[in-house]
């Protein structure tokens, strides 16, 4: 072999073991013991100063209960009814074709009068692709069944 070669071979694997120590030996982080000492020896001086009550109403303001979501169920839009108004409902698009006129509601009967002079029950479909959600004294809520979207009739 040429000497020339030789030479950069030793300084490629002089290269390689100088990384490797580095990668692996060079100021080595401390352990997990004397991390987890550091730490109790600041919070030390915090917990005297707080009774237990006081504690315990800290763990109880920092726990946070983590909701399980099955990824497998299908979605539930739940539309708070109560919450929307007519800054909210002036976003929606509204619904070509359709006037609102009025609505009526008791305990047994919730419909939605129209221009055209029939009156549809909440929960009924119209044109086959609109369902009625929500009706209000100025407009009603209807979903789009083909796209998803909300919708306005007034």
């Amino acid at each position: 072999m040429n000497k020339r070669l030789i030479v950069l071979l030793f300084v490629l694997v002089g290269v390689w073991g100088v990384a490797i120590y580095v990668l692996f030996f060079y100021q080595k982080s401390p352990t997990l013991a004397t991390a987890a000492q550091r730490t109790e020896s600041v919070i030390q001086p915090m917990i005297r100063r707080l009774n237990e009550s006081e504690i315990e109403r800290f763990r109880k303001n920092v726990e946070m209960p983590h909701p399980l979501v099955n990824v497998f169920e299908p979605y539930v839009m739940k539309l708070d009814k109560e919450k929307l108004m007519r800054q909210a409902l002036s976003q929606l698009e509204v619904l070509p074709g359709y006037k609102f006129k009025g609505y009526f509601s008791s305990e047994t009967e919730n419909f939605v009068l129209l221009s055209d002079g029939t009156a549809r029950s909440i929960g009924a479909i119209l044109d086959g692709r609109y369902l009625i959600v929500h009706a209000m004294s100025f407009a009603a809520i209807v979903l789009d069944l083909s796209s998803g979207n909300l919708l306005v009739v007034r």
